[in-house]
């Protein structure tokens, strides 16, 4: 089986919502670096690596949207969900893309078939001059990767990690990402919503979906006590 970027597309809002505008870089260097890398400059391979919350889908997601908008012919793979749903032939006949994006790799460590064919897949893709954009948990040099030949590969990439953000880099993140939604959410909501409900980020953009569509149903603008109801009616 194989899949081509129109059997797969990137699963992105409308709103587009995954935008590289939209993303916190904590380092300049990291935002130089993705630039260069979305203009097909160097590097060729780029390897994000991070905790949960650091931001590595989302900026997968936002360099191939990127890509995409540039009439560059992109595929983003969401490995975790790939290793239960499909077969490692999933990997083949990608050499005529221009940028793939592999996120979730630590989902294939220690499975044979996948590494075997996560190995032949680069070496394709390297012959081709497709870019490619790896994010894992890990970084390559503490993946479990059994495969010696794909490890060594791995590490050939430009490596960053994303580092967590701090309390009041989240409350930027929820802000900006408020504002693509359409919605203005002042300071004192954010700071609320990190005291009240979770530190995490991805737990505080899933509720931001629910706030979107709370909003828009009730017509009403983004305050404490609005907040607040939303939440008591979620835990209810």
């Amino acid at each position: 089986m194989t899949l081509s970027a129109t059997q797969m597309p990137l699963r992105l809002n409308p709103q587009v919502l995954y935008q590289i505008a939209n993303f916190h870089f904590s380092e300049q260097e990291l935002a130089e670096v993705v630039s260069s890398f979305c203009q097909q400059k160097e590097p060729r391979f780029l390897y994000l690596w991070g905790g949960a919350s650091s931001g590595k889908t989302h900026l997968s997601l936002a360099i191939a949207e990127q890509a995409q908008a540039s009439q560059k012919k992109t595929l983003y793979l969401p490995l975790a969900e790939l290793v239960k749903t499909a077969s490692p032939e999933v990997l083949q006949s990608l050499e005529s893309l221009n940028l793939v994006c592999l996120d979730e790799l630590e989902a294939v460590a220690g499975n044979p078939e996948w590494e075997e064919a996560l190995f032949h897949c680069f070496n394709r893709l390297q012959d081709s001059g497709c870019q490619l954009l790896v994010a894992s948990l890990n970084n390559p040099a503490t993946l479990k990767i059994q495969l010696a030949d794909l490890r060594s590969r791995l590490a050939t990439g430009l490596v960053y990690q994303l580092e967590s953000l701090n309390d009041s880099e989240k409350q930027q993140v929820m802000i900006v990402q408020s504002r693509a939604r359409g919605l203005e959410m002042p300071p004192e909501v954010a700071q609320y919503l990190l005291r009240q409900h979770s530190r995490d980020l991805n737990e505080l953009m899933h509720f931001l979906h629910a706030l979107d569509k709370a909003s828009l149903a009730a017509q009403r603008r983004l305050t404490v006590p609005f907040v607040r109801q939303v939440l008591h009616y979620g835990k209810n």
